[in-house]
């Protein structure tokens, strides 16, 4: 008889466990619901005694839910209890209404975790990391902590940039403008989740091809917002099919426009072109406020590397609107390539507080200039790694090389 009045509670017990999980994932991760742990309420009468038993066999919880005749009238928290414990002697075990707090926070279930975190904070700072009630239409749920509530708010914050940083590789991998004549490279290290660094490479016409690199003013999220518009602009005029009725010219004007219209005054976007034209055999460089863009090339008959330097000649994106757009034009050569690079390379710092700066760039370059890229990036990564040691990265690094024969 025993054996079945156990099997059966247990079964009970299971029941209640199940239902109750279902009740927990009826809550989305954003909801307060979501980290709601079901504590069944005490008795306002039952003593303090009885309640310092429960806690002892619950380690999981630091308050309890105390129930009156018309429902759960407050907590009654494991800290306070204990600093009371001293004052009881073996004769007395008054009941736990007298500790209880009955002014106790409570959340709705249904609300967002960041919202009522806000409501949390702007509490009495003494009481702050106090564990609070969770309503459910109305009626008592569970009970929440600001541990679980800020782990569960960083969880969804991480989550949230994870996939946004995928989406940011995702539309930096997509655009290639390979093909033969044309190899491009890409090496990016970024600072944080998501970043301002975007890459966009594509095949205007049959005989024209683009290359960029953006660094859009500010950091973080606001900064990643802009890249999409980036992407977007691209995006349109080639699913538009417009895409090959532009050239050069027309698509920095419509991009800056765009930038202009779709951003604060105090954003921009630092920015560098090339374009390149396999009929002409020529390749066209704007620099929009952006790093200057090294151009390495052998001449006929010469084994010895020569290199250019397309420093910045252009306002950022952004700004205002261009009057005149000024490129430097340049004949592709033999061994023709270029290398591109957001600030954040030569703004990296070390645990000395020291700059790596151009001239630090320019003697790792110039002596590998002509070496397979593979084995270019592969050194530059060493040469970052080894230079910024442990020291914070401050901001994203982004290179593109591209060779053109």
């Amino acid at each position: 008889m025993e054996a079945l009045e156990l099997s059966h509670g247990n079964e009970i017990r299971d029941f209640v466990q199940a239902r109750l999980k279902r009740l927990l994932d009826s809550f989305s991760i954003l909801k307060v619901g979501h980290i709601t742990k079901f504590v069944e309420p005490i008795s306002h009468r039952i003593g303090v005694v009885e309640a310092l038993r429960i806690f002892s066999s619950r380690e999981d919880i630091n308050s309890l839910p105390v129930e009156g005749d018309f429902g759960v009238i407050g907590l009654l928290h494991k800290q306070n209890l204990l600093k009371k414990k001293t004052t009881l002697t073996g004769f007395t075990d008054p009941s736990v209404e007298k500790f209880l707090d009955q002014a106790s926070f409570y959340v709705d279930a249904s609300e967002n975790c960041e919202k009522a975190m806000e409501l949390i904070l702007k509490r009495d700072a003494g009481r702050l990391y106090d564990d609070f009630m969770i309503y459910d239409k109305g009626r008592y749920f569970g009970i929440g902590s600001f541990a679980d509530l800020t782990r569960n708010i960083a969880e969804i914050r991480n989550t949230d940039l994870t996939n946004a940083r995928k989406m940011q590789e995702f539309l930096i991998g997509r655009n290639s403008a390979d093909r033969p004549g044309l190899a491009v490279k890409k090496y990016v290290r970024m600072a944080y989740e998501i970043g301002g660094d975007y890459l966009q490479c594509m095949e205007i016409t049959g005989n024209l091809s683009m290359l960029s690199s953006f660094d859009v003013s500010g950091k973080g999220i606001a900064a990643a917002l802009l890249t999409s518009t980036l992407s977007s602009f691209f995006s349109t005029l080639k699913v538009c099919g417009s895409l090959s009725s532009y050239d050069p010219n027309s698509i920095l004007s419509a991009l800056n426009n765009v930038v202009i219209d779709q951003t604060p005054e105090e954003i921009f976007v630092a920015a560098a072109f090339v374009f390149i034209d396999r009929e002409k055999r020529e390749a066209t460089f704007f620099n929009c406020g952006y790093s200057p863009v090294y151009v390495f090339f052998t001449e006929e008959e010469s084994v010895k590397a020569k290199g250019k330097i397309i420093s910045p000649n252009l306002w950022p994106l952004g700004i205002k609107t261009f009057a005149d757009l000024k490129s430097h034009t340049l004949p592709i050569h033999k061994n023709f390539r270029t290398f591109i690079h957001s600030d954040g390379l030569i703004d990296a710092y070390n645990e000395k507080g020291e700059r790596y700066g151009e001239e630090n760039l320019r003697k790792f370059l110039y002596p590998r200039c002509m070496k397979p890229v593979e084995t270019l990036l592969a050194d530059l990564d060493k040469e970052m790694k080894s230079f910024i040691g442990s020291a914070p990265q401050a901001d994203d690094i982004t290179v593109m090389i591209a060779e053109i024969s």
